[in-house]
């Protein structure tokens, strides 16, 4: 007999005791001991183990509810609950949620080896007929992806809808569930077109009488392949969708598809929390924007506080940036309490406005959009297949038209006036470089007062500041870069030289100061 063995349970010296019967018995070994259900959950998720062992004073999720977890997510890591003098009431509940037995303490060895034994066989049964079920539908069991928002308008929505698209466009033969969680404000079917009659909460109501047949009927499939679960049109609807309604949920359409993406929007809620805590994956999307990065830390920080995850099983995306932002991704690192993804999403401004106005993602013709998706999908597992990208055959140089000779009179008098005209040409282009240089500067200038005040207000010695600033204009310039801070009024003054005609020649005495405001994060 041989297995792997994970323990729930927070008493120390029942662990003991539970670990030297379980060495006792055969060939097992004890992969972890969780002292709570939420690093239950992880190290079951995570290592798959054969047998997992609950106590039932275990916390702080009830014991039953971890159970019907586990179950869901692991079916073939099979449960046993450890009690003493239960509340009869608990087991049962525990036993209808999926657990195999009760191992009861003080602990007899003739019960222990005959509860794992059984148990061991099971989970021996499950797990060929799992196998032998992924072999014949020729999938796995899906990744579920949650995408949350740290504040509205960060665009959640068209990155999961465009997300679960592109995975379908790409993998044909894949099955993409995109679940609409946002169940007050949802916009998914704003951004694909769905004419849904059930909605998620219709699948909540019969949550406990959940099946293959009930879920396929409350789905949509979309033109593109993708399968949609929507939020009710009565606003009324909402209150049956319940944490435990959503996890038997999650649970049973895990088995169905190969990727499920749900949109929770950006109110942290139960329904929302009980998501993020069964997710394999958790991606916050916010803006370059103090207001944007104050709600990821308040909504991870809340997700902490709830126990449901902690801040770094959590991915941190940048949407919409630009390189005229004030806050940077580097800037955005070191205030984000969770990692941040290296891949950023540019500014797409109105390039979006034609595939969304026309609910069809297919109108999005940007590459830079697509590789930024595809980015964030390989490096959250999303298994996408390697595209070459086949390069577009060059434009045949268009022929030159032959044009007629005009008579040596008229070619003479052309060059007389052109030779006559060519020092005032060259004075306005002069001077035309110049307000372009000038402007330019401007520019570079407000990107090193914007450096500065990123750096002041991180606390940098003002070494480091005048480096920041200087890093933001060409190399040519950095001797002429000055910077002057005030901290009673909280504003940093960038000043550089105009150069002359072009950077490196020689400076002006002409001059660009601009002002920044520095906002001091606590």
């Amino acid at each position: 007999m041989a297995g792997t063995v994970i323990i729930g349970c927070a008493d120390q010296s029942l662990a003991y005791d539970l670990r030297s019967q379980l060495s006792e018995v055969g060939d097992l070994e004890v992969l972890a001991v969780a002292e709570s259900t939420t690093e239950l959950v992880a190290r079951v998720v995570e290592r798959e183990p054969n047998i997992v062992l609950v106590h039932d004073r275990l916390g702080p999720e009830p014991m039953h509810q971890v159970v019907r977890e586990l179950t869901l997510r692991r079916p073939a890591s099979v449960s046993l609950v450890v009690a003493g003098e239960a509340d009869p009431e608990v087991l049962a509940q525990a036993m209808d949620a999926g657990a195999r037995g009760v191992l009861s303490y003080p602990f007899s060895f003739a019960e222990v080896q005959q509860r794992v034994s059984n148990a061991l066989d099971w989970s021996a049964r499950l797990r060929e007929f799992l196998v032998d079920r992924s072999d014949s539908a020729g999938g796995h069991r899906a990744l579920v992806l949650a995408l949350s928002g740290a504040k509205g308008g960060v665009g959640v929505t068209t990155v999961a809808t465009h997300l679960a698209w592109d995975v379908r466009r790409e993998l044909p033969d894949r099955k993409v569930l995109l679940v609409d969680l946002d169940l007050e404000k949802g916009d998914v079917s704003s951004v694909l077109e769905a004419r849904h009659r059930t909605s998620v909460a219709d699948l909540a109501k019969v949550a406990d009488d959940l099946s293959l047949r009930t879920v396929a009927d409350a789905v949509y499939e979309h033109e593109s392949g993708i399968h949609l679960l929507l939020p009710p049109e009565d606003v009324r609807d909402a209150g049956f969708v319940t944490p435990q309604a959503i996890r038997q949920i999650v649970g049973l359409v895990r088995q169905q598809y190969d990727l499920v993406v749900v949109d929770v929007g950006a109110r942290v809620t139960p329904v929302q929390a009980a998501v993020v805590e069964i997710a394999d994956e958790v991606v916050v999307i916010t803006t370059p924007d103090l207001v944007s990065i104050r709600g990821l830390r308040r909504n991870v920080g809340w997700w902490e506080q709830l126990a449901v995850r902690k801040p770094d099983a959590v991915h941190v995306v940048l949407n919409k940036h630009a390189r005229a932002d004030e806050i940077q991704p580097d800037t955005v690192q070191r205030l984000s309490p969770s990692p941040v993804l290296d891949v950023a999403i540019a500014d797409q401004g109105r390039r979006l406005e034609q595939s969304t106005n026309s609910r069809s993602p297919e109108y999005m013709t940007d590459a830079q959009w697509w590789q930024a998706l595809r980015g964030i999908g390989k490096t959250l597992g999303v298994g996408r297949r390697e595209t070459s990208e086949a390069g577009e055959g060059e434009e045949p140089a268009r022929r030159s038209r032959a044009r007629r000779r005009r008579g040596d009179d008229d070619e003479g008098a052309v060059a007389m006036e052109f030779i006559s005209v060519l020092p005032w040409v060259l004075l306005m282009a002069m001077g035309l470089l110049q307000l372009v240089v000038a402007g330019l500067t401007f520019v570079w200038t407000g990107y090193a007062a914007s450096a500065a005040a990123d750096a002041t207000a991180l606390r940098e010695n003002p070494t480091r500041v005048l480096d920041a600033a200087r890093d933001r204009v060409p190399d040519t310039m950095r001797d002429t870069v000055r910077v002057e801070s005030d901290v009673t009024t909280g504003r940093v003054q960038v000043t550089a030289n105009v150069p002359l005609l072009a950077p490196g020649l020689r400076s002006t005495p002409w001059e660009m100061t601009i002002d920044r405001q520095v906002v001091v994060e606590p």
